[in-house]
């Protein structure tokens, strides 16, 4: 079952942090991040992955694992990008129990932008991303919050978010068409929704050459995706341990 797209780029958000305390010119690295979630599909229980992935950073371009963005506006505290990347989202009947019968769901392509604001307050962010492959034909929008404490050579960001999904992503791939309901398993029909997360980001820098990073969160789920048929949680618990290696 593959991951929401936050999960693998998390791991290698802070590339850029690091590679930016190293000379001008192309930088990259290489690592790798433990996975563990459970999604709350029912009867699918906890899975743990380990991902590995490329991250290369050149003066406002970023690619970092499945996540691509470009710097187009700074000002002081404020900062403007555009984005693409993979949503890794979605599942195939092997998957579990509650799938069979059904059709895959893909992951898609999602493009769009966003924002920062770092005040003496806290950090604030925004986010718009649209599929651009027609797989869901959807879009998701965010807004974030977050405190960041330095703490020796690490940095921790207790944080808290909430996303608009729109009605097209959340029946794609929390709907049930009226072809692959049965017992137990109704068709659904999923509108738009929101998502709340909390969570604590860390990163933990050694030298000009290594990063760790740790994170812990919980999304809680929107109604329309917790009524789902194939959903049996409230909401999903994410745990990332993570390694970039920088040349």
């Amino acid at each position: 079952m593959n991951k929401t797209l936050s999960l693998i780029s998390l791991a290698f958000m802070s590339f850029s942090t690091l590679a930016d305390d190293q000379d001008q010119g192309i930088q990259w690295g290489i690592g790798a991040a433990i996975v563990s979630q459970d999604q709350g599909y029912t009867d699918v229980g906890n899975e743990t992955i380990l991902v590995p992935a490329l991250a290369i950073q050149s003066g406002n371009f970023s690619l970092l694992g499945p996540r691509g963005s470009y710097k187009v506006w700074q000002q002081e505290n404020i900062e403007f990008s555009v984005v693409g990347q993979l949503r890794l989202d979605g599942y195939e009947e092997a998957d579990g129990d509650i799938f069979l019968g059904m059709e895959d769901r893909d992951m898609s392509f999602d493009f769009g932008f966003e924002g920062e604001l770092d005040t003496e307050f806290g950090e604030f962010g925004f986010s718009f991303m649209h599929d651009v492959t027609s797989t869901h034909k959807g879009y998701e929008a965010g807004v974030s919050y977050g405190v960041p404490f330095n703490v020796g050579d690490g940095r921790i960001v207790p944080y808290v978010s909430a996303s608009y999904l729109s009605e097209d992503l959340v029946d794609y791939y929390y709907g049930v068409l009226p072809n692959e309901q049965r017992a137990g398993r109704m068709a659904y029909v999923g509108e738009a929704t929101m998502n709340v997360e909390v969570g604590v980001s860390s990163d933990w820098f050694f030298g000009k050459n290594h990063m760790i990073k740790a994170d812990l969160s919980y999304t809680a789920y929107g109604s329309e995706i917790e009524d789902s048929p194939l959903i049996g949680k409230s909401g999903a618990a994410q745990l990332l341990l993570g390694y970039v290696y920088v040349f």
